[in-house]
């Protein structure tokens, strides 16, 4: 069972120099911080919110276009007509949850609040499980590019990905979402008039790793970092910058592939080239997600009321003398790609 004894704490402890066992030595009670990670994939999805007792699938409804008629029509005859076409897709949801259990010894005799620490830390844990969920369901569609060489990208297996992210790669992508009549995120923003500055207009959103975002000034004149955006302009809170009208937003969450990438002892495509204070010659590099977004490629599902964190006192048929409390989480929701012609996930290297 996964409840923190004070032996647990102990053993962790006396492992470890920097944190002594209880009261064997003074520490400072104002905790270090945690690495939280940007949560963006649930973002700029479509949102919707299943009502109690209806089920566990919303129903998203595409009414197709017709197709354009350039007959002319025949005097005093009628023409054929056309018949109205919808498809449906489907977002289900699906229930998570952990808890941790604390013991009453814990309680009383450790000197840190560890029932507090526990509720923050579940928190985080049930944000990051809500985007990582959403991310691994958005980057299983099915348009992809590989960069391949500086001048080219293709659909090839993921191993065949041998090169940081390119200029090429992006104006594909762009290209073909722009070619799907892929919708972009917000109104245009005015510009001012400070000098070597750049408006916002309407944009396609990339996420992107931090490892990724170092490569992103050697696309050329073209990359605009945030800081050059003109004044007025309102970025996401870790916005990097953007490429042509591509808005780019970093997460340490965005999609990576360990080891899976190409690899080779020297030349542009060699692993050591890209991470050679981290892979050894001839090993596969990690491959990167580049996720190019346009509006309602997807949409992310939650049902309402759903959302909960738990407190169980001490106590209970099963506790008799009340040794053992728990807090946790629980949630339900779901996300699904709405049209894939709308998203391109481009697969590339990184050179950090």
């Amino acid at each position: 069972m996964p409840f923190q004894t004070l032996a647990q704490h102990r053993a962790t402890s006396e492992a470890s120099p920097t944190m002594p066992y209880i009261t064997r030595a003074w520490y400072n009670k104002v905790f270090l911080s945690i690495a939280e990670p940007a949560l963006v994939h649930d973002q700029f999805g479509m949102p919707a919110t299943l009502p109690k007792k209806t089920g566990e699938q919303v129903v998203w409804r595409r009414w197709n276009k017709l197709a354009v008629n350039t007959v002319p029509l025949s005097d005093g005859i009628t023409p054929t007509g056309k018949t109205l076409v919808y498809e449906n897709v489907i977002g289900t949801v699906y229930w998570y949850g952990d808890w941790v259990g604390i013991t009453d010894v814990v309680d009383f005799m450790h000197p840190d609040n560890v029932l507090t620490i526990a509720t923050k830390r579940l928190a985080l844990q049930a944000a990051e499980t809500a985007d990582t969920l959403t991310r691994d369901i958005i980057n299983a569609g099915t348009g992809y590019l590989a960069c391949l060489t500086s001048s080219s990208s293709g659909v090839g297996a993921r191993v065949t990905v041998a090169i940081e992210i390119t200029a090429h790669a992006l104006k594909t992508a762009i290209t073909e979402l722009e070619g799907n009549d892929a919708k972009y995120f917000m109104g245009k923003m005015g510009a001012s008039t400070k000098v070597a500055t750049e408006p916002i207009g309407p944009s396609y959103i990339g996420i992107v790793h931090p490892h990724v975002v170092h490569d992103l000034p050697a696309l050329g004149s073209e990359w605009i970092p945030r800081e050059k955006y003109a004044s007025g302009n309102v970025a996401y809170p870790t916005e990097v910058g953007k490429f042509r009208n591509v808005r780019f937003v970093s997460s340490s969450l965005a999609k990576v592939w360990a080891s899976e990438g190409a690899a080779g002892t020297s030349g542009p495509t060699a692993a050591s080239v890209f991470r050679s204070s981290h892979v050894t010659p001839n090993t596969a590099a990690d491959v990167y997600s580049v996720l190019i977004i346009g509006k309602e490629a997807y949409g992310v599902v939650k049902l309402a009321g759903s959302a909960a964190t738990y407190y169980n006192a001490a106590g209970g048929n099963s506790d008799p003398i009340h040794q053992r409390s728990t807090a946790g989480w629980k949630m339900a929701r779901g996300a699904t790609i709405l049209n894939d012609t709308y998203m391109k996930r481009i697969e590339c290297l990184a050179k950090w």
